[in-house]
C-alpha cells in the first residue's frame, strides 16, 4: 500500500541555525516532526550549490550523471556564450517522472532547475529564476486555476540589491513566505501520493545576513539581540508556520520530511579567483577588461538590463573579453570554486596542449594552495580537488577541471575588484552539511545521508527502485518495502525551450542573486 509523502524543502537551512531556532521555542511544527520520528545530516553535493544539489535530490546521480554542474552552461548553438542551466540541462530521469510513468500521482513546487515546467503525473509550479511573461505551471488548466485562486509570485529576494536597505528584504522574504504557501495550499488539494513543496527564504537571507542567525559566526554575539536578528527569526517563524498549514493539507497520517540541499557557514573575506590565477601568470586581462567590469557593475547599467529595450545594449557591454584568452591557461570557470583549463580542442580560444593538461593543473593547483594576499598574508583557498577527486558519472566531462576550496571564514566571488577583501554583504555561504528530518523513522538519529539518497527514498516507499543511480534509499526512512519494481522510465527531462529573451531575463536574476557575474 502506497503512503503519502510531503517532502518539505527549506533552502540552505543549516543545523547551527535550526538549532538555535529550536532552542528560543521558535520552530514548534518543526520540533514536533522531530519528537515524532528522527533527524539527521543531509550531504550536498561538491560542489554544493542549488542548481547541482537539487538535480542530485531529483535524479538520484551526482553532478556527474546528470551533467548540471553550476548555474549556467556552454551555448550548444554557441561555445563561446554561457547560457542559463535549465531544466532540460538535467541529463537523467527525474523521480517526478519515474513515479508518473508507474501511475503514482505527484505534485511538485518551487523546485529549483524545474523551469521550464513540464507535464507529469499530477501538478508542477516550476522553480526557481522564472522568465516575468514565461508560463511556469503545469497543466493548463491548474495554472489558471491557481492564477486564480493563490497566484504563485516568481523570483524576488535578490539580496545582492538590498545592501543598503536590508528591511525590504526581510519585508520580501515574509511576503512571498505567506504568498507562496497559499499556492502550495491550492496546489496539495485532491488526491496525491508524493508531493514536494520548496521555501528559498532561508538561503536568500543567510547569504547576505548570516551573521545574525549563524552562531559560529564571529560577529554573531553582537548581533543576536539586535532588531535584525529578530526580524531574521521571524521569518523561520514563518516558515515553520507555513509547514505546519502544508502537514495539514497532507493528512494525519502523511509522512513528512523536512531537508535542505545544502547548509551555510560563516564568511568574513572575499577572493576573486579570476583576479588571483591573473596574479599568478595563469591568466592575463583583455585589452578592455577593466572598462567592460566597470561599466557592467555601474548601477544605471544594471537598472536598464531589466528592460526589453536594455538586452542589446547589455550584449553589447558584454563584448569586451574579460580575459586575454591568448595569454590565459586557466581561467575561472563558474561558481563555487569551478577552474578550467584553456584546452586546445575543447575551447574555442584554447592555448594548452592535451599533453600538458595535467601539468597544467598540478602547477595551478600548488600555484593556488601556495597564494598569498602580498599586503595581508592571507591564504583563501584551503584545498583542490582535480576532476577525477569528484565522483565520476557519463557526464563527467561537462564539469571543472579544478575546484578549490575556499578557506573557514572564506568565499570566492567574482563581482569583486580586489584580489581580496573584507566581506559584510554578504556574510554566509554554502556547506556540505544540510538538515534532515522525518516524522516516523527507525530511530531518532537518522545519521548521515546524501541528497543523491532522496530519490531512491521516495521511489523505494512507492514499491520502485531505479538501478545504476548513485544514491541509496535511506534505510531509516524507507522501512518494510517489501519487493521493489524496477522503473524501467528513461529519458531525460521534455519541456519547451527556452527562448535568448528568457535566457537574459533568467541571467539577470542569477546575478541580483550573486551566483553569476
Amino acid at each position: 500500500m502506497r503512503q503519502r509523502i510531503l517532502v518539505v524543502g527549506w533552502d540552505g537551512a543549516d543545523w547551527d541555525i535550526v538549532d538555535d531556532l529550536l532552542s528560543r521555542g521558535l520552530l514548534p511544527n518543526l520540533e514536533h516532526l522531530i519528537a515524532r520520528g528522527g533527524r539527521g545530516t543531509l550531504l550536498s553535493t561538491v560542489p554544493s550549490h542549488s542548481w547541482s544539489a537539487w538535480s542530485s535530490f531529483l535524479t538520484g546521480y551526482n553532478p556527474a550523471g546528470h551533467g548540471v554542474w553550476d548555474f549556467v552552461e556552454r551555448d550548444p548553438t554557441d561555445p563561446d556564450r554561457r547560457i542559463p542551466v535549465s531544466s532540460t540541462s538535467i541529463r537523467r530521469t527525474t523521480f517526478l517522472d519515474r513515479l508518473s510513468a508507474a501511475g503514482v500521482e505527484v505534485r511538485a513546487a518551487n523546485i529549483p532547475v524545474t523551469f521550464p515546467a513540464w507535464e507529469i503525473n499530477g501538478r508542477m509550479i516550476g522553480g526557481v529564476a522564472i522568465p516575468p511573461r514565461a508560463s511556469f505551471v503545469t497543466p493548463s488548466d491548474f495554472a489558471t486555476e491557481l492564477r486564480e485562486r493563490a497566484p504563485f509570485p516568481i523570483n524576488g529576494l535578490e539580496w545582492m540589491k538590498f545592501e543598503r536597505n536590508p528591511d525590504r528584504l526581510i519585508d520580501d522574504a515574509r511576503h512571498l513566505v505567506q504568498q507562496r504557501t497559499s499556492s502550495f495550499e491550492v496546489l496539495l488539494e485532491g488526491s496525491w501520493d508524493v508531493a514536494v513543496c520548496v521555501f528559498l527564504a532561508p538561503d536568500r537571507l543567510q547569504h547576505p545576513l548570516g551573521a545574525f542567525l549563524l552562531p559560529t559566526h564571529p560577529l554573531h554575539d553582537q548581533v543576536t539581540d539586535s532588531p535584525m536578528a529578530d526580524a531574521l527569526r521571524g521569518v523561520y517563524r514563518l516558515v515553520d508556520e507555513a509547514l505546519g498549514r502544508l502537514v495539514a493539507c497532507a493528512g494525519p497520517d502523511a509522512l513528512t520530511i523536512v531537508m535542505s540541499d545544502h547548509g551555510f557557514r560563516p564568511v568574513e573575506r572575499q577572493a576573486n579567483l579570476t583576479a588571483i590565477l591573473r596574479e599568478l601568470g595563469f591568466a592575463a586581462a583583455g585589452s578592455r577588461n577593466d572598462l567592460a567590469h566597470s561599466v557592467r557593475r555601474w548601477a544605471p547599467t544594471r537598472a536598464i538590463t531589466h528592460s526589453r529595450v536594455g538586452y542589446a545594449l547589455k550584449h553589447l557591454i558584454r563584448a569586451p573579453a574579460m580575459l586575454d584568452w591568448s595569454r590565459t591557461v586557466a581561467y575561472s570557470a563558474g561558481t563555487s570554486g569551478a577552474i578550467s583549463v584553456n584546452l586546445k580542442g575543447r575551447e574555442i580560444h584554447g592555448t594548452v596542449e592535451p599533453a600538458d593538461y595535467d601539468t597544467v593543473r598540478r602547477d595551478v593547483a600548488e600555484a593556488l594552495l601556495s597564494y598569498r594576499n602580498a599586503d595581508t598574508g592571507d591564504q583563501p583557498v584551503a584545498g583542490v580537488l582535480l576532476r577525477e577527486d569528484l565522483p565520476d558519472g557519463d557526464h563527467a566531462d561537462l564539469g571543472p577541471d579544478l575546484l578549490a576550496r575556499p578557506a573557514p571564514l572564506w568565499s570566492f566571488r567574482a563581482n569583486i575588484d580586489a584580489q581580496t577583501q573584507s566581506s559584510r554583504w554578504p556574510s554566509g555561504d554554502h556547506r556540505q552539511e544540510g538538515i534532515l528530518v522525518a516524522s516516523q523513522a527507525a530511530a531518532a538519529d537518522l545519521g548521515p545521508w546524501s541528497i543523491t539518497d532522496m530519490a531512491p527514498t521516495l521511489l523505494a516507499m512507492q514499491g520502485l527502485t531505479a538501478s545504476g543511480v548513485d544514491g541509496h534509499p535511506i534505510s531509516m526512512i524507507a522501512r518494510d518495502t517489501g519487493d521493489l519494481l524496477e522503473s524501467d522510465h528513461t529519458g531525460s527531462v521534455e519541456a519547451d525551450a527556452v527562448t535568448r529573451e528568457e535566457q537574459e531575463e533568467v541571467a539577470q536574476h542569477l546575478r541580483d542573486l550573486g551566483y553569476i557575474e
